[in-house]
């Protein structure tokens, strides 16, 4: 008896369902051969402020609700090929939506939507508000710490005696950052800087204004702030509270000139009582150049009150 086509399927047909094949295990067996390194990083930096902590759940469950959606979509379209797919002496069924489909799975897809504003309220909200700081923080009577309410970012609980933050203004150059620190306790300084690296009290809240003296940079740290852009004339401000000392580095996302990649970030935590000698170095540096600048000026004025006298 001869084989029908029913049967047996030519060489030819059976060609490109083979190729599938090894073309879908070669692809099974390079994912699970890749190394981690190679390997798509989904997850963000670990968090170390309540600020990132409440970005990262956002981002977590954003996450899961796209692959959710992602999944009953594709499992649908794959429900329906399988069940009404044609076959060889069968035609495929035609299927229609029935009455009130199309808005039932409007007003579902419109709760989600909603559901998902509300939540990103609500997690922006608590990413804004500025915390406390925490018991092994700088300490709020401190003449280092900033005593005024800070614009349009939320006040902390006034009664909470830990909660005043320390305010530092970040300022962007091409392409270098300028870190101006709180120096109320040293009247012969009128502004603390330092240059490249920002340093900080771990567990203490740290309020940062950020601008620009020549054009549109962006400050990020993943592990303790999320991305801010710092605009000639304005000032935009971002929060954090490290958990522990360490140094946290960033980078800026936004093409800002030729020396683009030089523009990096970098916050070192330390201890509080580091931190105070740090400060304290600082104005001990700032007080010796000054003098020495003025000495300099009046060595100079000197000679040439003597050059005017010479005959």
């Amino acid at each position: 008896m001869a084989p029908t086509p029913e049967t047996t399927a030519s060489p030819r047909a059976a060609r490109p369902r083979l190729i599938r094949r090894s073309l879908a295990l070669a692809a099974l067996a390079a994912a699970a051969l890749a190394s981690p390194a190679d390997a798509l990083e989904l997850a963000p930096e670990t968090a170390h402020s309540p600020n990132t902590e409440d970005m990262t759940t956002a981002y977590w469950v954003l996450i899961v609700v796209a692959l959710v959606v992602i999944a009953a979509i594709n499992g649908a379209l794959i429900a329906a090929l399988v069940r009404f797919r044609a076959e060889r002496g069968r035609t495929a069924a035609r299927i229609t939506a029935g009455r009130g489909v199309v808005g039932r799975v409007a007003g579902a897809l419109g709760i989600l939507a909603a559901a998902i504003f509300v939540f990103g309220v609500i997690a922006s909200d608590s990413a804004r508000t500025v915390d406390g700081g925490g018991d092994g923080g700088l300490e709020a009577g401190s003449g280092l710490l900033a005593q005024v309410p800070i614009a349009d970012v939320p006040a902390t609980d006034e009664s909470d005696a830990l909660a005043s933050p320390l305010e530092i203004d970040a300022i962007a150059q091409q392409w270098l950052w300028r870190f101006e620190y709180p120096s109320d306790e040293r009247e012969d300084i009128a502004t603390l800087f330092s240059y490249g690296e920002l340093v900080v009290p771990v567990d203490t809240p740290v309020v940062l204004n950020i601008t620009s003296t020549d054009v549109v940079h962006s400050w990020w740290v993943p592990a303790l702030t999320g991305q801010v852009q710092a605009v000639p004339g304005d000032v935009s401000q971002t929060w954090f509270r490290a958990d522990e000392a360490g140094v946290y580095e960033g980078r800026g996302t936004i093409f800002d000139g030729t020396l683009y990649p030089a523009l990096t970030v970098k916050v070192r935590v330390v201890e509080p009582a580091e931190y105070e000698s740090y400060v304290a170095g600082l104005a001990d540096d700032l007080t010796e150049a000054q003098q020495a600048v003025q000495e300099e000026v009046a060595a100079t004025a000197a000679a040439a009150e003597q050059a005017e006298e010479a005959p």
